[in-house]
């Protein structure tokens, strides 16, 4: 069937170069064809039906979280008495003594004490922080029916305690491979390059040393592309989150940058060329039509406080010089521009992420490098590098001033630098370099013998 494709070729209706890609297309369109009718689900499939599917099931999602919140407002307020009706010595005749008060209010403690049942009635769901629950709740409030923890790993078993003690049930959501709390008292000796202290316990962690029982939540919802969970995926959650392929056909949504920028240690601690290079991509994303027509997001993440600050006030620079940015960084929006450094940017995400390694080469074209990496090279290190990875939701650039080559893993033996290693050999070759990367012994199993094992000591 190639008689069509030999003929322009002989009559020079095609030159050589052009034929290969020619033949391909053509392949291509006939073999989707083929495969296209062969699948009813695919031969019926009208895009602009799905897309109007989609669109009509999340207005009807949004619909329904309205109602859900006035329904659930409905339902709490019937039980409170009118404004008139209120008998003197009720909680809530005191709380509208309270508001009608100018000054000398009284303590928030003592007025929650002197309301007792009124104030649960009046807020059934608090939103705390352990301190505040110490701080504000009476030591004889009420049990709650249940207490939530959210960022688990962040929390210190000394400050969950007491909120714990407060409820008949508990439930506590974290992960236990993302950043661990940290100790801002009893700082030791450590290095210049070295903004952290040490990291503690969790309760999420003492939960599960206890053997308190636990689900894992397995759906990741974050990463449009699959590629930038891949690397997380494969190194930190042992392949089990379950992610679905993108219709974007890029083999990788995870971009390698490399400029010949320098870190100065010392008082500065920061790299110069590579902020600038950041910034320029900032601009340049915030100003060029294409770009804004997709109306993504950036975050901007560095390893320590000092690049980030040095990029703080490049784009402050920047905003002077292109006003038109302005209104991207306002405090209003929903997800402003974002600069934050490895320690406090848990939680958030951004369509697109730009990662500032700042770490690097002391002089312009040397061949070797320090291994301080700052944060990185402490026990935790790791799960910083995990959190700092899985922010991105469509997007994710990493601006380096070396190769990762350079990181010489035989001067080093901190885990998350070896990690950032193989994570920089994954944005720059792609998909490629998770299938050449070696941990421990080369290989599968050798025998069901050895597997059951290796899943005892996991476990």
């Amino acid at each position: 069937g190639l008689g069509i494709l030999v003929e322009a070729i002989e009559k020079k209706d095609l030159i050589n170069e052009e034929a290969a890609k020619v033949f391909e297309v053509a392949y291509a369109k006939w073999f989707a064809s083929s495969k296209i009718d062969a699948e009813p689900r695919l031969r019926n499939f009208v895009s602009a039906e799905h897309t109007s599917d989609i669109e009509a099931y999340g207005l009807a999602e949004d619909n329904l979280a309205e109602l859900t919140a006035a329904y659930i407002n409905a339902k709490l307020t019937r039980d409170l008495p009118k404004k008139f009706e209120l008998l003197p010595s009720s909680g809530f005749a005191i709380l509208k003594r309270e508001l009608q008060k100018s000054r000398r209010h009284k303590p928030v403690r003592q007025l929650i004490q002197e309301m007792g049942d009124a104030f649960t009635t009046l807020a059934p769901c608090m939103l705390m922080s352990p301190l505040s629950i110490a701080q504000y709740l009476p030591a004889d409030q009420a049990f709650f029916d249940l207490v939530i923890f959210d960022e688990a790993s962040q929390i210190t078993p000394w400050d969950a305690i007491g909120a714990i003690a407060r409820g008949k049930q508990v439930v506590i959501a974290g992960d236990p491979r993302q950043m661990p709390p940290t100790s801002f008292f009893n700082r030791g000796a450590i290095s210049e390059d070295d903004d952290t202290d040490e990291d503690l316990e969790s309760i999420l962690e003492e939960c599960i040393g206890a053997g308190i029982p636990s689900h894992s939540l397995t759906w990741h919802y974050r990463s449009r592309h699959e590629s930038l969970i891949t690397f997380s995926n494969y190194n930190y959650y042992n392949g089990k989150l379950i992610t679905f392929p993108a219709p974007d056909t890029r083999e990788s949504a995870i971009v390698w940058r490399h400029v010949n920028g320098v870190y100065t240690k010392g008082k500065g601690r920061h790299n110069q060329l590579e902020a600038k290079s950041i910034v320029a991509e900032v601009v340049k994303r915030l100003t060029d039509r294409k770009q804004l027509a997709k109306q993504q997001t950036i975050g901007i993440i560095t390893l320590n406080a000092e690049q980030q600050q040095l990029i703080n006030d490049l784009l402050d620079k920047a905003r002077q010089e292109h006003p038109e940015i302005e209104p991207y960084f306002a405090e209003n929006l929903a997800e402003p521009v974002m600069v934050k450094n490895l320690e406090t940017m848990q939680g958030d995400e951004r369509d697109v992420i730009i990662l500032s390694i700042g770490f690097g080469p002391t002089e312009p074209g040397a061949k070797t490098m320090g291994m301080n990496f700052g944060p990185l090279n402490k026990e935790g290190g790791w799960r910083r590098l995990n959190v700092a990875l899985t922010r991105a939701r469509q997007e994710m650039i990493v601006f380096t001033s070396f190769p990762p080559s350079m990181l010489d893993l035989n001067r080093t033996s901190a885990r998350a630098i070896a990690d950032l290693r193989h994570f920089l050999e994954f944005a720059k070759d792609g998909p490629d370099a998770i299938a050449h990367q070696v941990n421990g012994s080369l290989g599968s199993y050798d025998s069901p013998f050895e597997e059951y094992v290796a899943d005892g000591l996991r476990a």
